[in-house]
């Protein structure tokens, strides 16, 4: 039988009105950094025709309240903190989030990882599912020495943990963005956590380490997200250099400097500047390069002529893209399909 309390409540005023260490804090305190005093739990923000649920799975208790769908609980969200890294993950819909002072949406499948002095809020949740895993970095520095360490070396999680950890570090703002590429995985992460919570069956915290190397697998692995690290706290050029990656990564390098500019809304000069001051490729090489990222995962997954790889990247002239992917990988595309395939 599952371990849950089930509360029901007509509005928010109701919630607020109430003791008990299932409350949402924030409900009566705006400006408390939220703690839900468990090395990690589970939450899911769930809209049906009739109610709206918001649960909570964790060691000490887990619980679920419900209200009318007609409640303003789920719009109840103001800029706060954490006193836990939070993993937020779109289960339907979309939802549209103020990181700092910058607004960002998500849609199904997506997710970020906030640091903990990230100030952020949910600006429109109303059309969105949501499940949020809150982990305590007690979580992370205790992690225990028979089980598998959580993260690869040198990975984007890694070294976001690793520079969020330090008390040197104690309000430094930033969060990671992850794109999903491939299969989703985390649904099915979720439930085990979830099971184990409720469940609670002997060594049910076993169960909880080994869903969580599952999970940090999945938004390590290359094929399944493009995981991007936003650092907040060395200025917005660093938020203008990742948005600039982004939108010519989304555009595999075909896209002009004009409309690149438009897009982030800086200058040209600006946008070339920092390109070279934190990649050292000057904004044409950058582009180039990842024109050519493109074109060696279209040989090697599709059996598309190199003629009209060439023609999406923006290559009127064949032997221009020649050029420029023997400079990048040392070998022609034809024969690099070949040595790809020989590999199978």
């Amino acid at each position: 039988m599952e371990n849950v309390l089930h509360l029901y409540f007509q509005n928010t005023d109701e919630i607020r009105q109430q003791d008990g260490s299932f409350i949402v804090n924030f409900l009566s305190n705006r400006t408390a950094d939220r703690d839900y005093y468990s090395k990690l739990s589970v939450a899911t923000s769930i809209h049906t025709q009739e109610e709206y649920l918001f649960s909570n799975y964790m060691d000490q208790n887990s619980f679920c309240l419900h209200t009318p769908a007609e409640s303003a609980f789920f719009a109840e969200t103001y800029l706060h903190k954490h006193n836990f890294f939070e993993l937020m993950y779109i289960m339907r819909g979309s939802a549209s989030v103020m990181i700092e002072d910058e607004e960002v949406t998500y849609t199904k499948g997506n997710l970020c990882l906030m640091n903990r002095n990230t100030m952020h809020r949910e600006t429109d949740m109303s059309d969105a599912d949501i499940l949020y895993i809150s982990i305590d970095p007690s979580l992370i520095v205790q992690w225990p020495k028979g089980v598998a360490q959580p993260f690869q070396y040198k990975s984007i999680l890694n070294r976001f943990f690793t520079e969020n950890l330090s008390e040197r570090t104690g309000s430094k703002r930033d969060y990671v963005d992850f794109r999903l590429l491939g299969e989703d995985q985390i649904p099915s992460i979720a439930e085990e956590i979830i099971a184990a919570y409720t469940k609670k069956r002997i060594g049910y915290q076993f169960d909880i380490y080994s869903s969580l190397l599952r999970l940090f697998a999945a938004l390590e692995n290359p094929e399944l997200y493009k995981a991007t690290y936003i650092s907040l706290g060395y200025g917005r050029e660093l938020v203008t250099l990742e948005k600039t990656k982004q939108i010519i990564e989304e555009r595999h390098g075909v896209i002009r400097r004009t409309e690149l500019a438009r897009e982030v809304n800086y200058s040209c000069e600006y946008i070339s500047r920092i390109i070279k001051a934190h990649t050292g490729y000057t904004l044409k090489a950058y582009c180039q390069k990842v024109q050519m990222q493109e074109a060696a995962r279209l040989l090697k997954s599709t059996d598309l002529p190199v003629s009209k790889i060439a023609a999406s990247l923006g290559y009127e002239n064949r032997t221009q893209f020649y050029k420029v992917f023997q400079t990048e990988y040392q070998i022609v595309p034809t024969e690099y399909r070949k040595a790809i395939r020989a590999k199978k």
